[in-house]
């Protein structure tokens, strides 16, 4: 315990000789919180087996251009956020839970690095490491990296972006190394997520150079010879589709994007002060952190000390700003969505810590101690608590049942959700036909001894379950993923036992 203390201390310290081998030491340290969140997970929820299906389905039928749901286009988003959980499935014809939440991990893992990186740069070694062990610590950030979404891709893309923007204005825009990882970063996330992925790195830069009242800086990044990083993947992804369907696939995930920021009755709309107050809770505990650094700027006994990190505190503030904002302007509202604001509330978290270490000097010494019994602490919750509670939500029993009952008869999901249609996809790798409660009644399908019938709970049925044990039907497993919703699983087999669960 000792030497490991000690040698996490070596790291925190400033030193610059440890440079090299700093962000190894943060990697690992991210990498293993990470994992052990997601260890010995199961697809649960409601967004998580929608979107694993997608990607599995991506991953079987090779075609990464159109995302689809049991067959059916999916067009809420663009492709690419799909992709790193695809390829990964792509390595086993029967992949285990555990292969799809790998990429989320990595991604995670890599907006850590970025953050750190973009606090070197504008603040020095030390300050951007404490930024990385911040946001790696930080509840809502693994959270964010426990289920299978869109939105790790684009958070990943967007740092990317916004660490690309920093490097070249502080070479004065004249390395295009940097500047087109910013133009490619953000192309990455307009194909994450949409519209937001563009709007948020170009939203953050333009406000940072009003507040460092550097107007001619605005001009250059819009009109840069780099901007055809950002167009060239999206154009050839908007050629691609048209090709394979047409440009009406284009249209309507443009109009997704649209409709969820302007519409009052799209998905999760909530008044403009939804995020008033969860702006400050989901970063916590580190919000306090950030008064501490407004106390020491802006209170009144310390109003006359000069600014330290003056860009990067400017830069952070500026990138919040913009995201609050936006949010707060869009229709559609989930704490979910607040995920782009964890890096820079890390950044300000950093810099407030760093003004405790200087007026406290004592508290250097338990740093090393503290990161120890936070990974501690998460390891045990995740592992003995949460983890074991949101596998009793898993579908995976559901579909491990359906594929050992199956014999001659034919797999059909009735009134599904998308959360059913994404997770039959994903365990069983194949798209499966659909009925509707009409269809059942009237016996509008192949109904050969063997089939089997999964139907959403939430349909409130009993006629139709009345009906169908009239015929012979059975119930094999009943599995719920959420509060009030679940499946039931209908065979008219001769085999196997009737269950709950």
């Amino acid at each position: 315990m000792l030497k490991c203390k000690l040698w996490l201390q070596s790291f925190l310290d400033d030193s610059g000789t440890k440079s090299s081998r700093a962000w190894v030491v943060l990697l690992i340290f991210t990498l293993a919180l990470l994992i052990f969140s997601v260890l010995g997970l199961n697809l649960s929820g409601r967004d998580s087996p929608r979107v694993a299906g997608i990607a599995r389905e991506m991953a079987v039928t090779s075609d990464y251009l159109i995302p689809r749901l049991n067959g059916e286009d999916f067009l809420e988003y663009p492709s690419s956020g799909y992709w790193p959980i695809a390829f990964t499935l792509s390595m086993s014809e029967n992949p285990p839970d555990f292969l799809a939440f790998l990429p989320m991990a990595l991604l995670g893992a890599g907006t850590v690095l970025i953050t750190y990186l973009i606090g070197k740069k504008l603040a020095g070694e030390r300050i951007g490491l404490m930024a990385g062990f911040i946001l790696s610590t930080m509840p809502a950030f693994i959270t964010y990296h426990r289920h299978f979404r869109v939105d790790p891709a684009l958070l990943f893309f967007i740092t990317l972006s916004l660490y690309g923007f920093v490097a070249s204005y502080q070479a004065s825009w004249e390395k295009p190394l940097f500047s087109g990882l910013f133009y490619l970063g953000m192309a990455g996330a307009f194909l994450s997520k949409g519209i937001i992925g563009a709007a948020i790195p170009l939203g953050t830069g333009a406000v940072f150079l009003i507040i460092k009242k550097d107007l001619k800086a605005i001009r250059k990044l819009f009109l840069r010879p780099e901007v055809f990083l950002f167009l060239l993947p999206v154009l050839l992804w908007v050629v691609g589709v048209w090709r394979l369907e047409g440009p009406e696939v284009i249209k309507e995930v443009m109009r997704q994007s649209l409709f969820r920021f302007l519409s009052p009755s799209a998905d999760h709309a909530k008044p403009f002060y939804y995020y008033f107050t969860r702006v400050f809770v989901a970063p916590l505990p580190w919000t306090l952190l950030f008064v501490v650094l407004l106390w020491y700027r802006w209170g009144p006994t310390q109003s006359r000390e000069p600014l330290l990190h003056g860009p990067l505190l400017k830069f952070a503030l500026g990138w919040s700003l913009i995201i609050f904002v936006g949010l707060s302007l869009s229709s559609a509202k989930r704490t979910l969505y607040l995920g782009p604001i964890y890096p820079p509330f890390a950044l300000l978290a950093a810099l407030g810590w760093d003004r405790i270490r200087e007026k406290f000097p004592k508290v250097k010494r338990s740093e090393a101690y503290a990161l120890i019994v936070v990974f501690l602490v998460y390891v045990a919750v995740y592992l003995f608590a949460i983890t074991p509670m949101e596998r009793k939500e898993s579908l995976r029993p559901v579909f491990k049942m359906v594929s050992s009952q199956q014999s001659n008869g034919t797999i059909y999901l009735v009134n599904p959700s998308e959360t059913t249609r994404g997770a039959s996809f994903f365990y069983l790798g194949k798209r499966i036909p659909l009925l509707n409660g009409q269809d059942v009644l009237s016996g509008r399908f192949d109904h050969r001894p063997g089939t089997i019938l999964l139907i959403d709970s939430y349909t409130g049925d009993n006629q139709l379950f009345s009906a169908l044990q009239s015929k012979g039907y059975r119930l094999l497993l009943q599995r719920k993923y959420g509060k009030t919703v679940g499946v039931y699983a209908y065979s008219n087999g001769s085999s196997g036992d009737d269950g709950h669960q």
